[in-house]
């Protein structure tokens, strides 16, 4: 198996990709720890867990307050001895579809703040638990647009090249300590409405704006691949996985492109 014995600390655990990730990773031998900010949820993933056999418990904590992601990190490598993979599976409602005439600075900065402020707390909450003679590796799962230019997603797009260039940054400060620091880039994920994401209400609303439901709208965004489809929630969870892995040991400082070729860079 790809993961025994490591720990894996997943954030955004209980919802769709973060759940996903987390069966990926049990069946291939990881005790998984899955942080949210609802309980409820977390126990609705954590027996999905289970239920493939996997290792699981949960942990609250907002990724969005810096001092309580440090407390509840450390308290958990406390329990562990430490900790080998991280995954930044956390989303923030934010604005898309409206240009500049239209979008207040709070609206664009909806797609910017929370996601940066999630990347620098989960990392500056695990850093100090990771690394040294056991490897560690952060992975983060961002949309598509940061290299993209179309209208009416400013802040989005703002957003997700902020986290990539953070992600490429912070790998240049931890790869002398043994941590790796890897991006999966996902385009809109086929079946993530079907399992509870909060990307359906953007996308509903994106679709509604162009007279499309949401099938349609998805249907569109497929053909703006190269190879006319979008990938799944499967998918995604099997890169990450793999790239948590050993066998992705030479790897840093990238993002990994899973969006059908819709980017290239």
């Amino acid at each position: 198996m790809l993961l025994t014995d490591k720990i894996a600390v997943i954030f955004g655990g209980s919802g769709a990709i973060g759940s996903a990730v987390a069966r990926a990773m049990a069946r291939e031998g990881a005790h998984v720890y899955l942080a949210a900010r609802c309980q409820e949820n977390l126990d609705r993933t954590a027996s999905s867990v289970r239920m493939v056999g996997g290792t699981v418990d949960t942990f609250i904590t907002d990724v969005l307050d810096e001092y309580d992601a440090v407390e509840q990190v450390t308290r958990l490598a406390q329990h562990t001895g430490g900790i080998d993979v991280v995954v930044n599976a956390t989303g923030f409602r934010h604005e898309q579809g409206k240009r500049i005439e239209a979008l207040s600075l709070a609206e664009f900065m909806s797609g910017i703040t929370p996601f940066l402020s999630a990347q620098f707390n989960i990392a500056k909450a695990v850093t100090p638990h990771m690394g040294g003679k056991r490897a560690g590796v952060i992975l983060s799962v961002v949309a598509p647009a940061a290299p993209m230019a179309m209208p009416g997603h400013l802040g989005h797009i703002v957003g997700c090249a902020g986290a990539e260039a953070f992600m490429k940054a912070l790998a240049s400060e931890l790869g002398p300590r043994n941590i790796r620091v890897l991006g999966v880039r996902s385009h809109a994920i086929i079946d993530a409405m079907s399992a509870g994401s909060y990307t359906g209400e953007i996308f509903s609303a994106k679709a509604q704006s162009m007279g499309l439901t949401v099938e349609q709208w998805l249907g569109g965004a497929a053909q703006s691949t190269m190879i006319g489809r979008l990938p799944t929630l499967a998918q995604i969870a099997e890169v990450t996985t793999f790239l948590a892995s050993d066998h992705a040991g030479a790897m840093t400082a990238t993002v990994v492109n899973i969006t059908g070729g819709a980017t290239v860079s």
